[in-house]
């Protein structure tokens, strides 16, 4: 009876999700869910913040013509981490983008240059994996760094004296941020902060499910509350729970209709709540600020950069050798120009132009597109794809959504988190294969 209804489970999980027809479906639903937040949530509540609507029909139509070349080119399915990765990038990021392109009447010529950014990518990552030494104990040595480094940054936020600031209310977290980051990111620490919460955490509860050492889990889940008490970070809380989803879903199945699935159910959720009982709230975290912010800011950095002088990276990389033209930081400096002084962060796609105009973009492209060849070739040898995707998943999203490259490599956890794939690399293994079984789709490993 048990397996019956496994069985039926999977039959029915696979007529909603799995081939082309239901991903086309439920990216459909998914963009006119958004269009409709957008027009009936974005715009009334926050068209004072540069959501506004000026419809073009014929750029309106354009973007749909685009969104369905993308998702002609873009993957369907999971057979290696990037097709994650960049399924991710369609519907979180050039999606709004295109929504945002045809119901405000942004400029066509910025819209172009990110779509070359995006293509890029999707053309780099392809190819023949790298080779790569592996490391013998490489799996326990990464296990052991990232233990280490989680403890050590535990006892910092203690000994340092950040319990002054423990709490577990969300809506009082902008009370206590400021203070606590002052005295938790001194110095490495800053660094070191952002890696256990967004690399080695994330990391070690990945190898817990992929190792079936389950007493583990709930163990790293506390620890990443602890971590959200003292620094008053909310992302902090939800960061095991992706790694989770992915542990869940992607190990059993190949389909990547799940990423338009649930961003299309968020959304609507968050519009049932508005017009439900007037929140705000929720609309606001998710509609406005997870998807159309990086849009409306997207083309900001464009506008703003194609009237003023490039960075050419001298507030990152190249800063001993090229002189800032800016008083303030970049993100500052697109606040500033906003009206608004916020931070305004955006992606490798926005960024890129800022250094070096369309340059920039291509350079970008082509560097995030070999780094997710390089991710794939990990896990050609003995790392399960869904492994790979679930230790990558938080750093990316700044990556993909909110921050420059070499700031999402070097401060936000992804060239810490690539390090500690390429550690668990085992001699001896080639790709892991998908194979169906019963209407299921599930691992295998295959020698040789």
């Amino acid at each position: 009876m048990r397996v019956s209804i496994s069985r039926d489970l999977a039959r029915l999980r696979a007529f909603i999700f799995d081939g082309k027809g239901p991903y086309i479906l439920w990216a459909f639903v998914l963009r006119l869910s958004l269009e409709l937040g957008y027009v009936f949530f974005v715009h009334p509540v926050f068209a004072s913040y540069g959501f506004g609507i000026d419809f073009s029909s014929a750029k309106y139509l354009e973007s749909w013509v685009l969104y369905l070349l993308l998702l002609v080119v873009f993957p369907a399915r999971l057979n290696r981490p990037s097709d994650y990765l960049v399924s991710y990038m369609l519907f979180g990021f050039l999606l709004p983008l295109l929504i945002f392109y045809g119901l405000a009447n942004e400029n066509r010529d910025h819209l172009y240059l990110v779509l070359l950014g995006a293509v890029s990518v999707l053309v780099v990552r392809h190819g023949r994996p790298f080779i790569f030494y592996t490391v013998n104990g490489g799996l326990q040595l990464a296990v052991t760094i990232a233990s280490i480094a989680c403890l050590v940054v535990t006892v910092w936020m203690i000994g340092s004296g950040g319990l002054r600031y423990f709490n577990l209310d969300f809506s009082r977290v902008y009370e206590f941020r400021e203070q606590s980051s002052a005295l938790l990111n001194v110095g490495v620490m800053n660094y070191f902060n952002i890696w256990a919460t967004k690399a080695f955490g994330p990391f070690l509860l990945a190898m817990a499910l992929w190792k079936r050492k389950y007493i583990l889990v709930p163990i790293i889940f506390l620890l990443h509350v602890f971590w959200f008490s003292v620094t008053a970070h909310k992302g902090i809380v939800f960061y095991p729970f992706l790694v989770l989803f992915v542990w869940f879903w992607f190990r059993t199945t190949i389909s990547l209709t799940i990423i338009a699935a649930g961003m299309a159910a968020t959304v609507l959720f968050s519009l049932l709540a508005f017009f439900a009982i007037d929140d705000t709230w929720l609309g606001a975290l998710t509609i406005r600020r997870v998807f159309f912010v990086p849009s409306m800011l997207t083309f900001e950095y464009y506008e703003f950069f194609s009237q003023n002088e490039p960075v050419f990276w001298s507030n990152s990389i190249l800063s001993t050798v090229i002189e800032y033209p800016y008083e303030v930081g970049t993100a500052k400096l697109i606040g500033e120009y906003l009206g608004t002084n916020a931070h305004a962060n955006n992606s490798f796609l926005a960024t890129g132009y800022m250094h070096a105009g369309a340059i920039g973009i291509a350079i970008y492209g082509v560097i995030v597109g070999f780094f997710f060849r390089l991710l794939d070739s990990f896990a050609n040898r003995g790392v399960p794809t869904w492994v790979a995707v679930a230790v990558m998943i938080v750093p990316s999203e700044s990556l993909l959504i909110s921050s420059d490259l070499p700031t999402a490599f070097l401060t936000h956890g992804m060239g810490v988190s690539a390090l500690l794939l390429f550690l668990c690399r085992r001699r001896g293994s080639r790709k892991l294969k998908f194979q169906n079984r019963a209407g299921c789709n599930s691992l295998i490993r295959v020698n040789s």
